[in-house]
């Protein structure tokens, strides 16, 4: 056993859903000295025939489980540092807190379509995340890599990347894990709707963003709303919005069954009233 490892730990606030979940082993990256640790951890963990689950990608996420019989381990590298409009940040950072400090003390606007986007610098890299028309290939420049099978760090291009709609290496290749990223901010676009429009369409209970991707000739929304009339659909204390109907929400005491029912409800609906497969953006995390 790893002095270090936590035991018992309640994870719910890691969920943007807060559904109750506890990790058996916990431990949570707070500085680059940390990573030091991994390899230790994943050796106990093989010893123990122990599942890993890496939560680098922020509160996107429902934990499908009461207790986690395994290892999890939290990223929470927080830093970032700009230089000739060059932003090199950490994986656990905030998107949204990053957008905000961006646009308060450097009065750049260069992420403000990403000010309400639940995840962290690391999901979003893994995910090629974005939205008014801001995608992360858009700017990535570099990003530096550990890999849990050579116990190294190294950096890649956006080649060795391979970028695609919400995909990328990362995302298909779990046994690497993205430590720090450097973006282009050097150009300012026009984002003067996007704060309004924002407000206007979020749920204020909890959510984890939208749960679908978007086919590529239609809105996952508006399936399921026009096509579906799935919003306001509720199981107990969990509910797809009327506000958002790609948007599940919670009101805190709502269980991971009463969320999985509501997506299932919507695949199975979606693909009985037209024919379309529907496919989940959040990550399901199951024993």
């Amino acid at each position: 056993m790893l002095d270090y490892l936590e035991q018992n730990k309640d994870i719910t606030n890691f969920s943007g859903y807060k559904t109750k979940a506890v990790a058996k082993y916990f431990f949570e990256l707070k500085e680059k000295d940390d990573l030091e640790k991994l390899w230790e951890i994943v050796d106990f963990a093989n010893k123990n025939d122990l599942k890993i689950i890496f939560l680098w990608w922020g509160t996107n996420i429902l934990f499908a489980f009461d207790v986690f019989e395994g290892v999890i381990i939290k990223n929470n590298l927080k830093w970032f540092e700009v230089k000739n409009w060059i932003l090199e940040v950490n994986s656990g950072e905030s998107v949204v807190y990053l957008a905000s400090k961006l646009e308060k003390d450097y009065g750049n606007l260069s992420l403000k379509p990403w000010s309400s986007l639940p995840g962290t610098v690391g999901w979003a890299v893994a995910w090629n995340a974005g939205c008014f028309w801001l995608e992360v290939k858009d700017i990535f420049i570099e990003a530096c890599l550990y890999s849990f099978d050579e116990n190294m760090i190294f950096n890649v291009d956006s080649g060795f990347m391979q970028f695609w709609y919400r995909t990328s290496f990362l995302k298909n290749n779990r046994e690497y894990f993205l430590v720090s990223v450097k973006f282009d901010i050097s150009k300012n676009v026009d984002h003067f709707f996007t704060e309004d429009f924002r407000l206007k369409n979020q749920p204020k209970w909890f959510s984890c963003g939208s749960v679908f991707g978007n086919p590529p000739w239609d809105f996952a929304g508006r399936i399921l709303d026009k096509e579906c009339h799935l919003n306001w659909t509720k199981r107990w204390w969990a509910k797809i919005s009327d506000l958002h109907s790609n948007i599940i929400t919670t009101d805190g005491t709502a269980t991971h069954q009463d969320v999985l029912y509501l997506i299932n409800l919507a695949k199975k609906m979606t693909f009985e009233k037209i024919w379309v497969e529907l496919k989940q953006e959040i990550n399901i995390i199951e024993n």
